[in-house]
C-alpha cells in the first residue's frame, strides 16, 4: 500500500474565470493506493483544514496552501504543515502566505522551508523546523496581459525549485513571464535573477523540469499550449497545442507532470477533462500528444507515482478520483480504478 493525500476547497470559493465551485471536500483525505491492482481506499480526513487546495509532501512533513480570500476579515490566506503520523497529520504551524488566495506550495530542497504563491498577491518563504515560522521573506510583482479579464495584474500560480536547487522560478499567469529568483536557503531569501516571457497571453500556469535541469515545460492555462524553453539560453524553441485538434472551448490547462522515467510529459485540460501525453524526445523537445479522458470532470491536478505505475487524477467537479494504470512504453493511460464522494479534489500528492 502507498499512502495518497487529496486537498480540495471545503468552503465555496470564486473562480477567476467567473464560476463559483462549491466546497464539497471535508478537509486533507488520507487514501491507500494498492500498488498491484490500482484500488483506492479513503483512510480518514484531517477536518481542520479549511481549503487545501494544494498538497505537497516531503519524508514525513506535508504542507498545503490555504486557497482563501481573507483571514479573520483581513484579505490574505494561510499556509499549512503537518507531521504525518501514520495516516495521520498532527498541525505543526499555520501562517500568513503573501496575499489572497495562496494556490500553490513548495518544499525547499534541504525541507527547512516551505515556499507559497498567491494568485492575488506574491511569494513567501516561510521557514520550517518544529513549527512552521513566519515568512522569512515576502515578494510582491508588476505587469500584465492583454487578456484584460484575466491578466489585469500580475497572478503567481506556482513556485518551481530547478534541479540544481539553487534557483527558484515562478509562474506568472497574469504577466506571461516565468520570474526566476536566486535562493539563499541560510537565510530564507529570493532574489530577483531575471525571467523568461512566453507568449503574448498564454497565461503560463505551471511547469516541471526535465531530470537534467536544461528543459523547462510550461503549461499555459488560457492558451491551452505547452511552451518549451531551453533553460540556460532562457531562448523559447517549441510551442505545441496541449488540445485535440478542432476542439471546440477553453482548454483551461492545468496540471503539468513528467513521468519518472523521463520519456512522457503529462498535463491536464480541465475544459474538455482530458489528460494530453507527449513523448519527450532525446533533444528535450516533445512529439505530438495522444489524449485521453481523465476519468473525472474538471481534472485540476494529478500525480503520478514515484514508480510511474499509476496516473491518479482528481476531478474537481465530480468529487472523485480517477487511476490510470501507465504503459510504460508508451505512456498510453488506462482506468483501473474510479473513487467516488471524494470531495472536490483539487490536488493529489502521493507518498
Amino acid at each position: 500500500m502507498r499512502l495518497v493525500w487529496l486537498g480540495g476547497y471545503t468552503q465555496d470559493i470564486p473562480m477567476a474565470s467567473g464560476e463559483i465551485v462549491p466546497g464539497r471536500s471535508k478537509g486533507i483525505a488520507c487514501c491507500a493506493l494498492d500498488e498491484e491492482t490500482g484500488r483506492l481506499e479513503l483512510l480518514n480526513v484531517t477536518e481542520d483544514a479549511v481549503n487545501p487546495s494544494y498538497l505537497a509532501v516531503r519524508g514525513n512533513v506535508l504542507c498545503c496552501a490555504n486557497e482563501l480570500e481573507t483571514v479573520g476579515g483581513v484579505p490574505g490566506s494561510t499556509v499549512s504543515a503537518y507531521v504525518i503520523e501514520g495516516t495521520q497529520l498532527r498541525l505543526l504551524g499555520r501562517r500568513m502566505a503573501a496575499g489572497p488566495l495562496a494556490c500553490h506550495a513548495v518544499f525547499s530542497p534541504d525541507g527547512r522551508h516551505v515556499l507559497a504563491a498567491s494568485y492575488n498577491g506574491g511569494v513567501c518563504v516561510l521557514p520550517l523546523g518544529e513549527e512552521l515560522e513566519d515568512m522569512s521573506c515576502s515578494l510582491r510583482f508588476q505587469g500584465s496581459g492583454p487578456d484584460l479579464n484575466r491578466q489585469e495584474g500580475p497572478h503567481p500560480h506556482q513556485i518551481l525549485i530547478h534541479p540544481n536547487g539553487k534557483q527558484v522560478y515562478v509562474c506568472d499567469l497574469g504577466a506571461d513571464r516565468i520570474r526566476r529568483f536566486r535562493a539563499d536557503w541560510k537565510r530564507g531569501w529570493l532574489t530577483p535573477d531575471g525571467e523568461l516571457c512566453t507568449q503574448p497571453g498564454q497565461g503560463p500556469r505551471h511547469g516541471t523540469f526535465d531530470a537534467s535541469g536544461q528543459r523547462l515545460y510550461v503549461l499555459t492555462e488560457l492558451s491551452g499550449e505547452i511552451d518549451v524553453f531551453d533553460v540556460e539560453t532562457g531562448t523559447l524553441i517549441q510551442v505545441l497545442p496541449a488540445m485535440p485538434e478542432g476542439l471546440q472551448g477553453p482548454a483551461m490547462g492545468a496540471a503539468v507532470r513528467m513521468h519518472p522515467s523521463g520519456r512522457f510529459l503529462y498535463t491536464s485540460l480541465r475544459g474538455p477533462s482530458l489528460i494530453a501525453v507527449f513523448p519527450v524526445r532525446e533533444d528535450g523537445g516533445l512529439e505530438t500528444p495522444a489524449f485521453y479522458p481523465s476519468g473525472g470532470k474538471t481534472p485540476r491536478d494529478f500525480c503520478i507515482t514515484p514508480d510511474g505505475r499509476y496516473l491518479l487524477s482528481g476531478g474537481q467537479d465530480d468529487c472523485s478520483v480517477c487511476v490510470h494504470a501507465v504503459n510504460p512504453e508508451t505512456g498510453a493511460l488506462r482506468q483501473v480504478w474510479h473513487m467516488e464522494d471524494a470531495g472536490s479534489v483539487t490536488t493529489v500528492a502521493v507518498l
